[in-house]
């Protein structure tokens, strides 16, 4: 979560220039329920979630110290947790930094192997996602932000339908809108432009049907076992 917490302040803070408080309440906001059954994890979410509440709301001079760095790394992470865990707040006032990374910088932050990959891309051909035939070397560039030509959407629905569920399952951060915006890596099925943060969400919106279409379908059955993996996974390793 403080990872994802780090991702979205350099698109929010660092490029959008969006305020401090605003991002730091949207973020708690948008991660206060969890959709565990079992009463450990509840536990463990809210612990965490509550943790990320105080560092944000009340150590801003902790998190701009490490958030203003174009890249921070897990040792770092830990350390600013740490610090959180044995200090006071300090006098200084930390200012957020404008450019600090590029746009071109961001990812997706996935955690895929190869396997998963694979079984994406064929995913993606199937329900026919995009224009092009992807293979999993394609859909890593996409997910890393390396892409050297976007690629065209064939359903801008099924763009976006896709993406949300790799977050669904924590397969990729909350605000791929955002990211996929800034990296301009899918054209828009109307050939117009790439997809925006505006186009992805009203794509998203738009699907409103009780039942998945086929189409939602291959997508659903490629994404949930391997998301159901690496929650098995996580809960493994806690």
């Amino acid at each position: 979560m403080l990872r994802e917490a780090y991702d979205l302040y350099q698109v929010e803070v660092v490029n959008q220039g969006k305020l401090y408080q605003r991002y730091a309440d949207d973020f708690v906001y948008s991660h206060e329920f969890h959709d565990a059954i079992d009463a450990w994890s509840k536990n463990e979410h809210q612990k965490n979630y509550r943790i990320l509440d105080s560092l944000l709301t009340n150590r801003r001079d902790l998190v701009e110290n490490y958030f203003n760095k174009s890249g921070v790394s897990e040792a770092e992470l830990r350390e600013m947790l740490n610090l959180f865990n044995t200090t006071l707040p300090s006098s200084n006032t930390f200012v957020a930094r404008k450019k600090v990374r590029e746009a071109s910088d961001l990812n997706l932050c996935s955690c895929l192997d190869n396997d998963d990959l694979s079984i994406l891309a064929r995913c993606c051909n199937e329900a026919q996602i995009f224009s092009e035939v992807i293979y999993a070397s394609d859909l890593l560039s996409l997910l890393d932000g390396k892409l050297s030509m976007p690629l065209h959407s064939r359903n801008n629905r099924l763009v976006a339908f896709f993406f949300d569920q790799l977050s669904l399952y924590n397969l990729i951060i909350r605000n791929w809108q955002n990211v996929l915006a800034h990296q301009r890596c899918i054209v828009s099925s109307t050939g117009k432009d790439t997809l925006t943060q505006k186009s992805l969400s009203s794509a998203l919106y738009s699907i409103v049907d009780l039942e998945l279409s086929a189409q939602e379908k291959i997508i659903d059955d490629a994404v949930r076992p391997i998301g159901q993996k690496y929650q098995r996974k996580r809960n493994t390793d806690k």
